[in-house]
């Protein structure tokens, strides 16, 4: 349980930096910033979660109540997985890398979330958008 905060507590403090221009990010630490989210998102902790989303998200969202009530009803499987794994990290085109994560939602239902992320001008990685897709089938 710890680790877990303390995790959570490196990565909301920006203490997590990014690579050098140019660079890839490390999937580790994308993994990372998505587990702290989701677990944030499990504990009702609306402050760090929102911590975790870009400047422009939360320009758009305003306050951490807007941002996990949006969460709530536009990406549930998000919010309360029932489990979750990580997919392939890359980069896409604009230099933005994006991980993707696999999720089985409480109903036993199959989704793929795509993270993209942006750099912050202090260094820190933080979520800029999440795609979600339903995928064919039940999970087992």
């Amino acid at each position: 349980m710890f680790g877990k905060i303390a995790g959570i507590m490196i990565v909301a403090s920006g203490l997590l930096m990014g690579s050098p221009a140019g660079h890839t990010q490390e999937p580790e630490t994308l993994k990372s910033i998505i587990s702290n989210q989701i677990e944030a998102f499990r504990n009702n902790d609306g402050v760090t979660a929102f911590g975790f989303a870009s400047l422009k998200l939360r320009s758009i969202f305003q306050s951490p109540e807007r941002f996990m009530e949006m969460v709530r009803r536009q990406y549930a499987p998000v919010y309360r997985p029932e489990n979750f794994s990580f997919g392939q990290t890359s980069l896409e085109t604009a230099g933005r890398p994006v991980q993707v994560v696999d999720i089985v939602d409480q109903q036993g239902r199959s989704w793929r979330a795509v993270y993209t992320f942006e750099q912050h001008p202090d260094g820190s990685w933080r979520i800029a958008g999440v795609r979600l897709e339903k995928l064919p089938g039940n999970s087992a």
